[in-house]
């Protein structure tokens, strides 16, 4: 599906085979010379088919456009690696394009899931059936494209990291890179101050709570990050924003008001559970176990992926709740495990 927003700037509906989101955006913004699309859809073949048959309608050239990640997810970055020319660019940030390309992500994985309450046969099981979302990756390009902007210097190849406050003008528009940490490392949206546009990738959707995630080798803090981030959003002046996923929609501050109270109604629910438990600690898997999860089955009847997912949430909330000194924390590095407790420190 193909909607026209404004002249020159059009959102392409494709495809996911995720039966919960269903579809992702990708937004075409014609320009005199070159033309950029923000995102790219997943990289499986009815995405590319779609994607293709809408770039054909639109009279868009590959050679002539560029692409702008707003995150390295698979449903936003999969296709732009094969279908970006070498003449061409893709944008990315810098935070995730520097973690992806760590090589013992998965085995920092599996002792980030123990650590963490984790069935260890389900673990393993996990770890050796599962695909490499990543595989997709230009990771040599990356790797070149990290070095050049850390030398200030211009990349060779496709791969251009964007930074905070940088500007794309494309055709009538002039796009400012606004760096929206939280959902992911580095999420960065692109902001029309003149029309009072903003794409906002997943950092802001009007029907749907973007999951901010813990990461195995993560040192932040995701969810402080994302609530800075709304803060950093909710002083622009917008009119109309653009989301990764389902309809564009205004009101921005409401939105992002109401993703406020939900991570604060998560964090009451989590630190109950913790204040019942009293002096017994409990993993992060266990609490995930828990949660209220907006999934229509219960916990023992989640696949393994989405419990995997529950766990980095959970962790992204327990992080946030420990910085704020609401809960305290205690690794046994005997026993590879984490607790938490409410408040006071553990006996």
């Amino acid at each position: 599906m193909i909607e026209k927003i404004l002249p020159g700037i059009f959102r392409v509906e494709l495809p996911l085979p995720d039966l919960s989101l269903q579809t992702v955006n990708v937004y075409v913004i014609k320009g005199k010379k070159r033309n950029l699309i923000v995102d790219s859809g997943m990289d499986t073949q009815e995405c590319k088919k779609a994607l293709l048959k809408a770039l054909q309608k639109l009279d868009i050239k590959l050679e002539n456009t560029d692409f702008f990640i707003t995150h390295l997810h698979e449903d936003h970055f999969g296709l732009a690696p094969e279908m970006t020319p070498a003449n061409s660019k893709i944008y990315i940030n810098a935070p995730e394009a520097t973690y992806l390309g760590i090589e013992s992500r998965w085995e920092d994985g599996f002792v980030h899931g123990k650590k963490n309450g984790f069935p260890e046969k389900e673990l393993n099981k996990f770890f050796r059936d599962a695909p490499d979302f990543f595989r997709i990756l230009p990771l040599e390009e990356m790797k070149d494209a990290l070095d050049a902007h850390k030398k200030g210097i211009s990349p060779q190849g496709r791969v251009h990291i964007i930074e905070d406050k940088e500007v794309l003008n494309i055709g009538d528009y002039s796009l400012q890179s606004i760096m929206t940490p939280g959902h992911t490392s580095g999420h960065t949206c692109l902001y029309e101050p003149e029309k009072k546009l903003l794409f906002s990738g997943d950092h802001i959707l009007e029907t749907i709570t973007p999951a901010i995630f813990f990461w195995p080798g993560e040192s932040r803090n995701p969810l402080y990050e994302f609530l800075r981030s709304l803060d950093k959003v909710n002083s622009l002046k917008v009119d109309l924003v653009l989301p990764g996923h389902r309809n564009t929609f205004r009101n921005h501050r409401a939105r992002i008001a109401e993703l406020k109270t939900h991570h604060y109604q998560r964090e009451q629910e989590i630190e109950s559970m913790l204040l019942l438990n009293g002096k017994r600690g409990r993993n992060a898997y266990e609490i995930a176990s828990e949660v209220t999860w907006n999934i229509p089955q219960p916990w023992n009847e989640f696949t393994t992926m989405l419990k995997w997912m529950a766990l980095a949430e959970t962790l992204s909330h327990l992080k946030f709740m420990e910085s704020q000194k609401k809960i305290t924390s205690r690794c046994l590095n005997d026993e590879l495990k984490c607790y938490f407790w409410q408040q006071a420190s553990p006996v």
